[in-house]
C-alpha cells in the first residue's frame, strides 16, 4: 500500500512537470579514466530544470568494460550521482552547462592467484559539456565530468543522447 502511495504522488509530481518541458531523459557512453584504469560504462541520465537554466541531474552507470593494470584486473561495477545544473543556451538549439554534486562508484580489482576485493569511492564531482538539439525533442550531449573521490579520482567522458520532454 505504502509502494502504491508513494507511486501516485511521484506520478503527481512528475506528470506536470513533464507537461511543461523541464524535464531531460538521456542515455551515453562513458569512458573512466580512474587513477590509469580505462573503464567503460553505460549511463543513463535524467534532468529536471526548475527554470530555462538551473536544475538537478541524476546519473546511473554501469559498468561494461574492465581494465589490466598491472597484474590487477579492474572494473567499475556501478556509479551514482547527483548534480545541481547551471545552463546556458549559446544558439537557438545549442547549449552549455557546467554541475557540481556528489557521486559514488563502487570498482571491483582482481588479481590471479591472490584473490579479489571490491571496494567503494565516493566524494564531490563537477563538470562541463554542451548538448547540440537536432530538432525540438532530441539532442546529441557531451561532457566531462572530475570525480574526486576518497581513494580514487577519475576523468570521465560521456557522449550520448538527450530528449527534451
Amino acid at each position: 500500500m505504502k509502494l502504491a502511495l508513494a507511486s501516485l504522488a511521484a506520478i503527481a509530481v512528475v506528470a506536470p512537470a513533464f507537461a511543461e518541458g523541464n524535464v531531460e531523459l538521456g542515455a551515453a557512453y562513458s569512458h573512466f579514466d580512474a587513477d590509469g584504469a580505462n573503464l567503460d560504462a553505460l549511463t543513463a541520465r535524467g534532468t529536471y530544470f526548475f527554470n530555462p537554466h538551473v536544475g538537478v541531474e541524476g546519473e546511473a552507470s554501469i559498468g561494461i568494460g574492465d581494465d589490466d593494470v598491472g597484474a590487477a584486473n579492474v572494473e567499475l561495477d556501478n556509479s551514482l550521482a547527483a548534480f545541481g545544473v547551471v545552463q546556458m543556451p549559446v544558439a537557438e538549439r545549442v547549449d552549455l552547462f557546467a554541475r557540481a554534486g556528489y557521486a559514488t562508484s563502487e570498482y571491483n580489482v582482481d588479481v590471479p592467484g591472490v584473490g579479489g576485493a571490491s571496494g567503494d569511492d565516493d566524494g564531490f564531482a563537477y563538470g562541463v559539456g554542451g548538448k547540440v538539439f537536432l530538432n525540438d525533442k532530441f539532442g546529441l550531449r557531451a561532457d566531462v565530468t572530475r570525480y574526486e573521490g576518497d581513494d580514487t579520482d577519475a576523468d570521465v567522458i560521456s557522449v550520448g543522447g538527450v530528449m527534451k520532454f
